[in-house]
């Protein structure tokens, strides 16, 4: 108490308790470990893209709009542009104005602005220069920042761990999934192999290597593999166009001249559209077992597995409702174009490029479903038998941590001999010890 008190009186804190100190150092390495991965992919990943898919678009570039000259019956509006960074940073060149992705409506720029362009080299030789879309990444950055902020006050080293993840899965996509498509590699065995990566570097970062993990992971690719499979063979079912529906792979096939597997490209889409939800519904399975199995160790394994299922159905709404919103989201202006076109309901959704959705949507949902099971019997088969309550190990780790040398038992204090006593007197009914010959039997008299 003394020590405690000159420790708050001298303005110092106490020391840190070992269990605190032993879970910070495990969390700093798990960071640590991960920032490193993802430098290290960073660094070492080889470059698969082929050298064909480079240039297909036109370069571009930042630059700042300096006049803008408006436009006539016969000519377009035509910006004088500065360019900001690059070889070219400081030269002005002139651009004709264009809406962002071929728009007819055009922005309404003013000198001042920071402005995208876009750079094609004619087969002459020749430039031409226009003004695509408005320069954004300072307020996209700024976003980040404040969803990073934001994720770190509300979870703390769990949303470190969280967004260490998050930019493990933006590595991999971006410096093996994209360039592996343009490679044409197999869309549909590189989604399944990928999410499953994915997922293994995901949970383990945030949850740690423990059995909610393996239970998750597994449980995630068996949606996975069953999601892959049900799409292929819906879609050859429905005898969807290699476009199916989509302006975007009518594009890519131009510029890609047949390197790429459309039709699997969008298989792919649909496993990696509900992967994420699958990672959601598959640890929160097995968490929930491991805590079921925590508050009763003596349950039974189907007893557990039955009030997980009971949690997991109760969640499934909820899940299959999300990622139907998310694809009813993305294809809103579809539908109400659509809808003032085409008076049926059934023959809009019979339009393929609606019925590609519902496909996408349905497929992932019924993944997602099979993998609430799967995902529980595989947590359930792994649970101990008996187990510890948290409560249990918390208060046997504080005692280990913070009492003083045991003390001796009551029968153990009354067998210990006081000082300049003789030897302790025999406890009633407990078998005394024979002497041994020689020793400490009575010698005869001389």
């Amino acid at each position: 108490m003394g020590e405690d008190r000159e420790h708050v009186a001298g303005g110092t804190e106490p020391p840190r308790p070992e269990g605190e100190t032993r879970s910070f150092d495990r969390q700093f390495v798990v960071v640590g470990g991960g920032i490193l991965l993802v430098l290290a992919l960073l660094a070492w990943l080889p470059e698969i893209t082929p050298s064909a898919a480079h240039g297909l678009i036109s370069d571009r570039a930042h630059a700042r709009v300096v006049s803008v000259l408006p436009a006539t019956e016969d000519a377009p509006p035509i910006a004088t542009v500065e360019y900001v960074d690059g070889p070219k940073a400081g030269q002005q060149e002139q651009a004709q104005v264009e809406g962002p992705s071929g728009q007819l409506q055009l922005p309404d720029y003013r000198p001042g602005d920071d402005v995208i362009v876009a750079v094609d080299t004619n087969p002459d030789g020749t430039q031409s220069v226009a003004v695509v879309d408005r320069w954004r990444l300072p307020l996209l950055r700024n976003l980040v920042g404040a969803f990073a902020i934001v994720t770190i006050l509300v979870a703390g080293w769990r949303g470190i761990r969280a967004l260490v993840s998050l930019a493990l899965t933006l590595v991999l996509a971006f410096k093996i999934l994209i360039p592996a498509l343009l490679a044409g590699w197999n869309p549909v065995l590189l989604a399944i192999t990928l999410g499953t990566l994915i997922t293994i570097a995901t949970l383990v970062l945030t949850q740690g290597l423990n059995r909610q993990v393996l239970a998750a992971v597994l449980g995630t690719m068996i949606g996975l593999f069953a999601t892959g499979i049900l799409a292929v063979i819906v879609t050859q079912a429905a005898q969807f166009t290699i476009s199916q529906g989509s302006e975007q792979i009518t594009f890519l096939q131009q510029l890609t001249q047949g390197r790429i597997d459309l039709s699997g490209l969008l298989l792919a889409a649909v496993i990696f559209g509900g992967l994420g939800v699958l990672n959601d519904v598959a640890i929160s399975q097995a968490a929930t077992v491991d805590e079921l199995r925590a508050v009763s160790p003596t349950m039974p394994r189907q007893e557990l597995y039955a009030r997980t299922m009971n949690v997991g159905i109760a969640h499934i709404a909820a899940t299959v409702n999300t990622l139907v919103f998310a694809y009813l989201g993305a294809a809103l202006p579809l539908l109400v174009v659509l809808a003032i076109q085409v008076e049926s309901f059934s023959l809009t959704v019979n339009e393929e490029i609606i019925a590609v959705e519902v496909v996408r949507t349905l497929v992932g949902s019924i993944g997602i479903l099979l993998a609430v099971p799967a995902t529980t019997a595989i947590a359930a088969w792994l649970a101990p038998s008996r187990v510890t309550p948290p409560a249990a190990r918390r208060r046997a780790r504080h005692l280990s941590t913070h009492e003083g040398p045991r003390l001796p038992a009551a029968h153990e204090v009354a067998r210990t001999p006081a000082p300049d006593q003789g030897p302790p007197a025999p406890v009633a009914g407990e078998a005394q010890p024979v002497p041994v010959s020689g020793e400490d039997s009575p010698q005869p008299a001389d």
